[in-house]
């Protein structure tokens, strides 16, 4: 399990590029990952999709990953799914990951579980506080809920490492937030908004959104969305604004040039 494991991390190494990195990474039932990366238009997955591989950005779109519909094996239609990084440029603007998921429907006649993360780096600092959000709503298509559950979590790392290498509940940096939610109504939704937290992201850092759940046969999840937001602070050292604009230009032109 452990040279899967590792052959895996190799597969995303190599797709995700030395320059600021958003991607995506599922595993279903705790089979081979699923993963996609902003701008890489690869499609090495068959259909049904079956773990490992990686499905295509059909967004052209620089910060945005859009990820089309598709049937994973064990019957579950999952439809596009969309997220965004928006890089802060001068204080009192926005670091922002968005994650937002249209349907997620269990087809099948027994549970599945779904675990998902979606990392980018390359935020700019200096950030002192984060907020976080998540929301969706879970019905059924006949009958009861069966052993159906989601839990979100929230992750900061002013080491700017890349998240969602993996899609498990351990991330790079530290957990900010943490949401657990189990449906009892039909259908139901949920909510969950946190911060301030205080956070110490002085240059660039990561964020990382991940969760995980149980759905149960005839389940559908609805509308799932996760958001971290990082306003950027002014600093008082001389120069250090345009410090931070020459790595906006920098970065800008590694990306260009990628």
């Amino acid at each position: 399990m452990r040279k899967i494991l590792v052959a895996i991390g190799l597969v995303l190494a190599t797709a995700v590029t030395s320059e600021a990195a958003l991607i995506a990474s599922a595993s279903v039932d705790g089979g081979g990952i699923i993963f996609a990366v902003d701008n890489q238009f690869v499609n090495t997955c068959g259909s049904p999709v079956v773990g490992p591989c990686q499905l295509p950005d059909t967004d052209p779109t620089l910060g945005s990953l859009v990820i089309g519909s598709h049937t994973i094996s064990g019957n579950l239609l999952v439809l596009p799914t969309v997220q965004t990084q928006d890089i802060a440029s001068v204080p009192g603007t926005i670091n922002r990951l968005d994650s937002t998921g249209t349907q997620f429907t269990n087809n099948d006649t027994v549970s599945h579980s779904v675990q998902v993360a979606i990392g980018a780096t390359d935020f700019f600092g200096p950030s002192t506080e984060a907020f976080t959000t998540g929301a969706g709503q879970f019905s059924t298509l006949g009958g009861g809920y069966s052993d159906t559950s989601i839990t979100m979590r929230w992750f900061d790392d002013p080491l700017n490492e890349q998240g969602a290498l993996t899609p498990g509940a351990v991330q790079p940096g530290s957990l900010l937030d943490i949401f657990s939610f189990a449906p009892t109504a039909n259908p139901q939704s949920f909510s969950h908004n946190g911060g301030p937290f205080a956070v110490n992201d002085p240059g660039l850092f990561s964020m990382t959104l991940q969760f995980d759940a149980t759905v149960g046969p005839g389940v559908r999840l609805t509308g799932r969305e996760q958001t971290e937001v990082k306003p950027l602070v002014a600093v008082s050292a001389p120069g250090a604004l345009s410090l931070i604009a020459l790595g906006a230009m920098v970065l800008g032109w590694r990306r260009f040039t990628n």
